[in-house]
C-alpha cells in the first residue's frame, strides 16, 4: 500500500528547465506532481493550513540562491511532512528545543543574578577592574557563538550542535561558581556566552526543519520559554542569595560598596574602593556560587533528560547535504514515530534529479560544489556568502542585518541608560546597592512575568492575514520605539517599572518574529550561514552597548532617545524586505 502511494505521488521525467525555471526552482519544475498534490494527508484527514487555516504553499518560488534541483526535492519533502502532520515525534521535538530557548535566557538571567554579589566579594577584583567587564566579556562569547555554531550546523547537522550547546552552558557553570579571580569569571562568562549564542539559533532551526509548514509558528511561540527561563533563574536565585550573601544591599555592613551599582540598572559607574567590600569574606558570600552551581546542574539534568526523546537529524539537512536516501529515511522515521505512513521514496528524488538537465557550459562553469546544493564545507565560504545575499538580495539581506543590530544595540542601551537620566528627574535608581534585596529581585520577577506572553501573542500575529511576518515585525519595532521616548516621562519607580515591563513584553515579541522569519527565509543549505550572519550582527551590537554602559555615566538621556528613534526608524526596514514567508514552506 505504501509503495501504491509512492508510485501515485512520484515526480515523472520533466522537460528541461529554462533560465526563468532555474531562477525560481520549484515552482515550475514540480509542475506536473503539483497537478499530483494530496489534498488528504495519509490517514485521510484534510491537509492542514497555517494557525488560522491558510493554505500553505509548499513551494519555494521566491527563494533565490539555491540549486534548482534542491528546491524541487525540499518541496516534495514539504509536501511529505504535510502530509504526515504535527504529531508526536513534533510535539515531543517542539518541547526539546523549548528547552534550549529556556536555557538561553536562564544563563542569561544568573549573570545579572551573581554579578553584584560577586563584585562585592573581597579579594576578588583588582582595582583596575570594572564589574561590567563580565557582561562586556560575555557579549563577547555571544557573538562569537552566534557565528560559530550555526556555521558547524551547515557543516556537521543540527543534531550534534543541539546537544554540544547545553552540555557547554552546564560544565562552564560548573567551574565557574568556584572561581576565585574576577579574570576566571570572565572567561567562563566567555564560554557560556559562546554557547547560549549558538543554542536558540540552533534549536529554531531543528524545529523549523522538522515540523510541518503549518507549524512552523511553533517557533515564534517558543519565546514564551525565554521569560520562564528569566522567571525561574530569579526564583532560584533569590532564595540562594538571601541566605548566604553579604554586602550588595543598602542594610548591609558593607552597603557604601558602589561597584555593583551598575550591573542590570543602568546607574554607577562600576568604580570604587577595593577597601570597602572587605567585610564581605568568601565564607559569607557563597549564594551566588550554590546558584551557578545549582544552575549548571539544571541544565546538565535537562541535557539527560533529552536522551528520553528519541531524535533524528532533521530531513532538510540531509538533504542539503545530498544525502537524499538518509532524508527519506528520516521521514520515514518520523512518520512511523507519528503512527503515520509516507509515500516519499528514493525514487522521487531520483527523477527530480534526473529531470534537472543542464548545459554542457553550465555545467564547466558551475560545479556541484559551488552551487547552493551541498554543505558549507564543499560549496566554500565564498559560495556560501553569495548564496545567503542572493536569498534575500543585497538591500534584503541589509535590511535584515539592520533589524538585528537595532535590537542588540536600542534594548540594551534603552534599560543601561534610563535610570541615570531619571536619577536627573527627581527618581531615585534601583540597584542591588540601593535597594533591599527582595525589592530588587521582585522587580526583576516582574518584568520577566511580563516577557511571556509576548511571543505568544506574536505568534499569532504573524499567522494572521493582514499582518503577516513583515507587518508583525514593523508594528511591534514602532511600539518599542514610542514606549522607549515615552519612559523618559517616568518620575516615579513605579511607573519606570511599568514602562520596563512593556518593554520586556516587546523586545521578546519582536526577537520571537525576527528568529522565525529569519529561519524561513533562508534554505536549509545555507541556513546556518544565513542566521550566523543576522545574529552576528545582534550580539555584536549587543556587546557595543555594553562596553558604552560599562565606560560611560552620561545621564543626559542621549542614549535612551537614541534608542527610541532608531527603533521607529528602523521598523519601515521590514516593509524593505522582499519576501513575506507568511503560509509558505520554508525551503
Amino acid at each position: 500500500m505504501a509503495n501504491a502511494a509512492a508510485d501515485n505521488h512520484g515526480v515523472e521525467p520533466l522537460k528541461k528547465p529554462t533560465d526563468a525555471e532555474s531562477a525560481y526552482g520549484a515552482s515550475t519544475i514540480l509542475a506536473d506532481a503539483e497537478k499530483q498534490k494530496p489534498s488528504q494527508t495519509a490517514s485521510g484527514n484534510k491537509r492542514p493550513g497555517n494557525l488560522f487555516g491558510s493554505a500553505v504553499d509548499t513551494g519555494a518560488s521566491k527563494t533565490s540562491g539555491l540549486d534548482p534541483a534542491y528546491v524541487a526535492k525540499a518541496q516534495l519533502l514539504n509536501e511529505a511532512l504535510l502530509d504526515i502532520g504535527m504529531g508526536r515525534y513534533q510535539w515531543f521535538l517542539t518541547i526539546a528545543t523549548a528547552v534550549g530557548w529556556f536555557l538561553d535566557q536562564f544563563w542569561l538571567a544568573s549573570f545579572t543574578i551573581i554579578l553584584p554579589a560577586a563584585s562585592n566579594e573581597a579579594q576578588f577584583y583588582f582595582l583596575y577592574q570594572n564589574p561590567t567587564d563580565f557582561m562586556i566579556s560575555t557579549s563577547a562569547g555571544l557573538a562569537l557563538g552566534a557565528l560559530m555554531w550555526p556555521v558547524m550546523a551547515d557543516i556537521w547537522g543540527r543534531k550534534q550542535m543541539f546537544t554540544a550547546t547545553v552540555v557547554l552552558m552546564g560544565m562552564a557553570g560548573l567551574v565557574g561558581a568556584g572561581m576565585t579571580a574576577f579574570t576566571g569569571l570572565c572567561v567562563v562568562g566567555f564560554v557560556v556566552g559562546f554557547a547560549v549564542g549558538g543554542n536558540q539559533a540552533v534549536d529554531a532551526v531543528y524545529l523549523v526543519e522538522s515540523v510541518p509548514a503549518s507549524h512552523t509558528w511553533l517557533v515564534a511561540a517558543q519565546g514564551v520559554f525565554w521569560g520562564l527561563g528569566q522567571l525561574v533563574a530569579y526564583a532560584v536565585g533569590w532564595a540562594f542569595l538571601e541566605q548566604w550573601t553579604c554586602g550588595t544591599g543598602p542594610d548591609a555592613s558593607s552597603g557604601s560598596f558602589k561597584r555593583a551599582d551598575h550591573t542590570g540598572s543602568g546607574s554607577g559607574s562600576g568604580s570604587g574602593s577595593s577597601s570597602s567590600s572587605s567585610l564581605c569574606h568568601y565564607v559569607s558570600n557563597k549564594g551566588w556560587r550554590y546558584t551557578w552551581w545549582c544552575f549548571g546542574c539544571i541544565t546538565l539534568f535537562l541535557y539527560l533528560v533529552r536522551f528520553s526523546i528519541r531524535m533524528y537529524e532533521t530531513p532538510k539537512s540531509l538533504l542539503a547535504r545530498r544525502r537524499d536516501d538518509e532524508a527519506v529515511q528520516t521521514t520515514r522515521d518520523i512518520a512511523n514515530a507519528n503512527r503515520q505512513i509516507t509515500w516519499l521514496n528514493e525514487a522521487a528524488f531520483a527523477r527530480v534529479e534526473s529531470s534537472m538537465i543542464t548545459e554542457e557550459a553550465e555545467e564547466e562553469e558551475t560545479s556541484d560544489a559551488e552551487r547552493a546544493g551541498g554543505p558549507i564545507s564543499k560549496r566554500g565560504l565564498s559560495a556560501s556568502i553569495k548564496s545567503v545575499v542572493a536569498a534575500l538580495g543585497p538591500m534584503g539581506l541589509c535590511s535584515l542585518v539592520l533589524l538585528w543590530a537595532s535590537i542588540g544595540l536600542t534594548f540594551t542601551l534603552q534599560s543601561q541608560f534610563i535610570q541615570l537620566y531619571l536619577a536627573t528627574k527627581g527618581v531615585s535608581a534601583v540597584t542591588a546597592t540601593s535597594v533591599s534585596r527582595p525589592y530588587w529581585f521582585s522587580r526583576y520577577v516582574y518584568i520577566s512575568i511580563c516577557a511571556i506572553p509576548g511571543p505568544l501573542i506574536a505568534s499569532a500575529l504573524v499567522e494572521a492575514k493582514f499582518l503577516g511576518r513583515k507587518r508583525a515585525g514593523a508594528l511591534l519595532s514602532l511600539l518599542s520605539g514610542i514606549f522607549m521616548l515615552a519612559s523618559t516621562g517616568a518620575r516615579t519607580r513605579n511607573s519606570l517599572l511599568a514602562f520596563e515591563c512593556i518593554l520586556s513584553f516587546l523586545q521578546y515579541a519582536l526577537l520571537a518574529v525576527v528568529t522565525l522569519y529569519t529561519v524561513e527565509v533562508f534554505g536549509a543549505p545555507i541556513r546556518g550561514a544565513g542566521i550566523a550572519v543576522t545574529g552576528l550582527s545582534w550580539r555584536f551590537f549587543g556587546l557595543v552597548a555594553w562596553i558604552v554602559a560599562g565606560y560611560s555615566s552620561s545621564a543626559s538621556g542621549a542614549a535612551v532617545w537614541f534608542s527610541g528613534a532608531l527603533a521607529i526608524l528602523v521598523s519601515g526596514l521590514w516593509i524593505l524586505l522582499p519576501v513575506e514567508t507568511r503560509a509558505k514552506a520554508a525551503a
